[in-house]
């Protein structure tokens, strides 16, 4: 009976060793379970350990900043938005790995947070494209000043036709990087609020007239309050004097030049609405379910900034109310970018006609 026991070649149950008579696995070091003659393992049984292959080859390097991102779901890297190596469909099904957390900034997030979609901002990605429109707008502005300042030879610069001109570069500039991002990514259209459906084009359209007649009803108002309220005694004729000047100089110059300053200021108009209300205003949206704070917000965001380039209050509430105006119209169109284009582009045709002619 002994020698029988002798033979007997015993194993580890959990990993497979060959443990002899041996009380303890000397691979693992647990307990050796003493089987009965009929239960005895004939061959050893290995356990494999679970490892981190799969980890592996969902492991994407960025190739715009280096970073390593693990996620089956984003097509971009969610620090900088470079477009990363697909994961194939069978892969995922693999993996079948759920989607889970990024490490950014010192916390977790959501990897949600970062997915782009191709028909509508996130929150992040819209504030990263509108804050390089406004870093191509204030390089060129100031670039534009401090080549004429030196070129002028003292601080200020003449006005004229010209130099009405040259002051719309900056904001014909300032919408074209929405356009490449959308184009460089393969995104909708629709992103920026250019919906394809013609009921809802011609209804922009009729919202859009309607907006740039309020705008110039405005304009007339407000310029009505300036004189009344310069009458009663306020310090308004640098404002006055301002106004007369810049409508002089237009009704001095040729038909080509204020030709030439209508099609810069739709270029500009076109551009600004790609960014403030394409780019800014959608992004906003997906932040504060009440539009009255996005349409409040986008319009400080333009005033503050021209107030910085003009600082001059009575400016301030002019552009302020004129972008509420604005805002509310995209709203009533339900985000169509073409009623407030429609609506900027004909203001500005009818108040630089109407100061021509």
């Amino acid at each position: 009976m002994s020698k029988n026991n002798e033979k007997k070649i015993k194993y580890c149950v959990y990993c497979g060793t060959d443990v002899g008579t041996k009380t303890y696995c000397p691979n693992c070091g647990k307990l050796v379970i003493k089987l009965n003659g009929s239960k005895e393992l004939k061959e050893p049984q290995i356990i494999y350990k679970p490892t981190s292959i799969q980890k592996a080859e969902i492991s994407r390097k960025c190739p715009g900043c280096g970073s390593l991102v693990n996620s089956t779901i984003l097509d971009q890297c969610p620090i900088c938005d470079t477009v990363l190596e697909r994961v194939s469909e069978a892969k995922k099904e693999v993996i079948k790995k759920k989607p889970g957390l990024i490490f950014t900034n010192k916390k977790l997030e959501l990897e949600q947070k970062f997915l782009l979609k191709k028909d509508q901002w996130n929150l992040r990605e819209g504030l990263n494209v509108f804050g390089t429109c406004m870093y191509i707008y204030i390089i060129v502005f100031f670039l534009i000043y401090f080549l004429l300042v030196s070129q002028g030879g003292s601080e200020t610069i003449e006005l004229n036709i010209q130099m009405f001109l040259i002051s719309q570069i900056p904001e014909a500039l300032f919408g074209i990087y929405p356009l490449y991002y959308i184009y460089s990514k393969k995104h909708s259209s629709e992103k920026l609020g250019f919906f394809k459906d013609s009921k809802k084009i011609l209804f922009s359209i009729i919202i859009g007239a309607i907006g740039a007649a309020l705008l110039i009803l405005f304009d007339f108002l407000f310029s009505a309050l300036i004189n009344n309220l310069a009458n009663i005694g306020l310090d308004l004729s640098s404002v006055i004097s301002d106004v007369a000047m810049q409508n002089q100089i237009i009704r001095d110059a040729d038909f080509i030049w204020v030709f030439l300053l209508i099609v810069l200021m739709v270029i500009g108009t076109f551009s600004i609405e790609i960014a403030y209300r394409g780019v800014l205003h959608n992004a906003l949206k997906q932040k504060f379910k009440n539009r009255i704070y996005v349409i409040v917000i986008v319009a400080l965001a333009y005033t503050i900034l021209m107030l910085v380039l003009n600082p001059n209050p009575v400016y301030f509430f002019l552009n302020f109310i004129s972008f509420l105006i604005i805002g509310i119209i995209f709203e009533v169109t339900n985000g169509n970018i073409y009623s407030t284009l429609i609506t900027n582009i004909l203001y500005n045709i009818l108040i630089v006609s109407l100061i021509f002619f």
